[in-house]
């Protein structure tokens, strides 16, 4: 039987801390840092699940609900997601870098990117505008390229995913035969 315990030291909430972050970073699920440190600290594993969840629920409460972005903030995002889409990188990819990693800041560098495309285009054909002067080939974010296959989730019908991968073979057929031939893939 696991003996009782009456709180957490800081000692213990940091290890704990510290096992989640390492445990997301090798993309293992939480339950092996819960289980690890259950040993460390002989508690049992549930416990120091229900803990965690309770500190990081606690520690949200601390933040504020919604951090708007400032107007430097924007347009700094918006150049640097123009930017990696002219290096040919993925609005995702970009936003995942941008946040080194963090998938929560992620999605809200990503989810802004996405509302200035909608609600405030002028400001994108702007940034893209100035790009371009500085010498910069962006693509333009409002039409997509209907010779680069759609990469991420496949289509559920069956039908849908046979031709989704061949035309994602295709392009990747065409652009090994024109490295090939010395002439650069696009």
């Amino acid at each position: 039987m696991k003996g009782m315990h009456t709180g957490w030291t800081e000692a213990e909430n940091e290890a704990l801390k510290n096992a989640a972050n390492e445990a997301r970073k090798k993309r293992l699920p939480l339950k092996t840092a819960f289980d690890a440190i259950a040993r460390e600290t002989n508690r049992r594993p549930n416990s120091v699940r229900n803990h965690y969840y309770t500190q990081l629920k606690t520690a949200e409460k601390a933040e504020p609900a919604f951090l708007p972005f400032t107007d430097a903030e924007t347009e700094q995002l918006l150049r640097t997601v123009l930017l990696a889409l002219s290096n040919g990188q993925s609005v995702r990819a970009c936003t995942l870098a941008l946040a080194e990693g963090d998938t929560r800041r992620m999605l809200r560098y990503q989810n802004k990117y996405r509302s200035l495309l909608r609600s405030q285009p002028e400001k994108v054909r702007g940034m893209r505008a100035a790009l371009a002067s500085e010498g910069y080939v962006v693509p333009d974010p409002f039409v997509r390229d209907p010779n680069v296959p759609r990469v991420g989730r496949p289509p559920k019908k069956t039908g849908d995913l046979e031709r989704h991968i061949r035309a994602l073979l295709d392009t990747l057929y065409r652009n090994l035969l024109a490295l090939t031939q010395g002439e650069s893939a696009g």
